[in-house]
């Protein structure tokens, strides 16, 4: 205990009492203690007070994975999950894996693995704030390898492992005349999908050597696509050519197309490409106006009374009409591109006409003669020789009146009881054998107009057959291709 005494706080301001007393040396008055400064040295020092640091550590582990947890082979702990599958795909690229003798990384083989699942699950697996997941802990995941650039990069690294498939192609067989197909032949090359399982498995034991395998690469020009394309070409033979207004108005022939173009198939993709000779378009249409310009022509159609189309004896022709090839070879380039043998152009069409003729033919006995009408005008008249009338060799030679139609027409028959060679059979039911009798053209039952070489007698009362009409050869040709199955036949005398 101190022999000073403390200065009461109630002494006086004046200090004449404090100077007598130390003249008296009765006491010593002694400074009191300085106050208390106050303790902000921890707050700063440690920058938050204990109860926050204690709340932020509960926060942190409500976001962060576990420590000494691995997702894909990564390590992640302490690691939100966004910073987890960054660092899952960096690892991912940079890793080596030793691929049969070869060293190559993760990003040469175009490695990829869903990182964003991977750390989702571990931290949804593994949370920090679960204290018994902590120190342990794996998620894996599959790994994907980017086919090109894996087989690229091990085309490279081992050579020995890939041989070169070969497309398949489209060729045009002469003989044929159709376009087919040289078949495509496979290569060998790493089995990508077998390569993925192994990175993956390797990946979960913490291993990065895989052992490769070969497997069959196709082609990139299948031989079933090759012979699709091929069909789609010979599809349209019969209606390749030069068009105007959607009329054809020039046939071709798939081989002259094929000779205007050359067909490959894209290394990458596979699909066949036409690419036009536009060199061998121009010469093959420098003379086309030559070649497509014509007439209109009608199309005549042979009628009965009734007007029943009985026969169509000329068949219709559209006229066209082209300027100039300007464009065309333009035109006939890109069209062909697209693997299309229509190839239009630009002229006039005329429709062509259809026209009926309504044909018959009279026959009258009274003046031995035959005539022929034409929509009712004459075109033709020729002497005739009829029936001798009665009973000749038991066929009633009497040439019939009446309206008839004709029903059948040769160009050339054997008329009684013949052989083969056109002699008379023994014991027919004719005495009698006309070889080749020419242009026949029946009406009624066994009767009808021919032609006859040997005899001349025709006209009024000219009677030499057993019932039909005689004519000339020349005569008889021309009723044969003027009248038609269905033509009327009036007989009268």
């Amino acid at each position: 205990m101190t022999d000073l005494e403390t200065r009461p706080e109630q002494a006086s301001g004046d200090g004449g009492d404090d100077r007598a007393a130390a003249e008296a040396g009765a006491v010593q008055w002694a400074q009191a203690d300085p106050p208390k400064k106050r303790r902000l040295g921890l707050w700063l020092g440690l920058g938050i007070p204990t109860g926050l640091v204690a709340a932020a550590a509960v926060v942190a582990s409500l976001v962060l994975i576990a420590p000494g947890v691995t997702a894909a082979a990564t390590p992640v702990g302490l690691m939100t999950q966004g910073m987890a599958a960054e660092t899952i795909s960096q690892r991912l690229a940079t890793t080596e894996f030793t691929i049969g003798d070869a060293t190559v990384t993760g990003e040469q083989l175009g490695l990829s693995v869903d990182a964003q699942a991977a750390a989702a699950d571990a931290f949804e697996t593994y949370p920090a704030w679960n204290l018994g997941g902590w120190g342990q802990g794996e998620v894996s995941a599959p790994v994907s390898v980017d086919a090109e650039k894996a087989a690229e990069a091990l085309r490279e690294a081992l050579p020995s492992l890939y041989t070169d498939s070969v497309n398949a192609k489209v060729v045009f067989d002469d003989e044929s005349g159709r376009f087919t197909v040289e078949a495509a032949e496979p290569g060998q090359g790493v089995d990508v999908e077998a390569l993925a399982a192994g990175i993956t498995d390797a990946l979960a034991k913490g291993e990065t050597t895989v052992e490769p395998q070969q497997t069959e690469v196709k082609a990139a020009a299948t031989t079933e696509e090759a012979e699709a394309f091929a069909a789609g070409l010979n599809d349209q033979a019969d209606a390749a050519g030069f068009y105007l207004e959607d009329k054809r108005a020039s046939e071709l022939s798939l081989k002259d197309v094929q000779s205007w173009m050359d067909i490959e198939a894209d290394p990458a993709s596979g699909d066949f490409v036409v690419t036009a000779d536009k060199g061998a378009i121009e010469e093959a249409i420098k003379d086309l106006p030559e070649k497509v310009n014509q007439d209109v022509r009608n199309e005549q159609v042979v009628t009965n009374s009734k007007g029943d189309h009985l026969r169509v004896i000329q068949e219709g022709q559209d006229g066209f009409g082209i300027a100039s090839t300007d464009g065309v070879a333009d035109r006939v380039a890109e069209t062909l591109s697209s693997g299309d043998l229509e190839f239009t152009l630009e002229g006039e069409v005329v429709p062509y006409e259809s026209e009926e003729l309504f044909r018959r033919a009279e026959v009258d006995k009274s003046a031995g003669m035959t005539y022929m009408y034409e929509n009712e005008k004459l075109v033709a008249s020729y002497p005739i020789a009829l029936g001798t009338g009665g009973v000749r060799d038991g066929i009633d030679t009497e040439t019939h009146t009446g309206h008839f139609t004709v029903y059948a027409q040769l160009t050339s028959q054997n008329m009684g009881s013949c052989n083969p060679d056109g002699t008379v059979k023994e014991g027919g039911k004719f005495g009698y054998c006309t070889a080749n009798v020419p242009f026949v053209t029946y009406f009624n039952g066994d009767q009808g107009f021919h032609g006859t070489y040997w005899h001349n007698n025709f006209g009024a009362g000219a009677r030499m057959s057993h019932g039909c009409v005689n004519m000339t050869q020349a005569a008889a040709e021309h009723m044969y291709y003027f009248a038609q199955t269905g033509t009327e036949v009036w007989v009268h005398d």
